[in-house]
């Protein structure tokens, strides 16, 4: 690994572990539960306060690579595939996609109701 990818693993260990939040996600096609800390981006506070309706694509969270093993590929089968983060809720995944890194995963969520 060069001084660079270094780098990178290191602030975004960083960053995870200052601003992350507890998640576990059990695969549908059965298996134990994966659990690690991810970065969640929901609604502000502005916005749950106004009460007025936001952007459902704001709900994302970002993992690094190999925390969620076979999450992309089950959420690519899969459109129930479910994650939760621990004092936020339950969420439905709806894509997984690599962020231009390559290294860090997004993905999209819809509050499970």
């Amino acid at each position: 690994m060069n001084i660079f990818d270094t780098l990178q693993s290191s602030m975004i260990d960083t960053v995870t572990t200052t601003m992350g939040y507890a998640a576990s996600w059990t695969p549908l096609a059965g298996g134990d539960a994966l659990t690690g800390t991810v970065l969640y981006k929901g609604p502000t506070e502005k916005e749950k306060l106004a009460n007025v309706d936001y952007d459902p694509d704001k709900l994302t969270l970002e993992y690094k690579e190999g925390l969620f093993a076979g999450l992309k590929q089950a959420a690519d089968e899969s459109a129930r595939e479910v994650i939760i983060i621990e004092t936020i809720g339950e969420f439905f995944i709806l894509s997984v996609s690599r962020r231009w890194d390559g290294k860090t995963f997004e993905a999209r969520l819809q509050v499970k109701t």
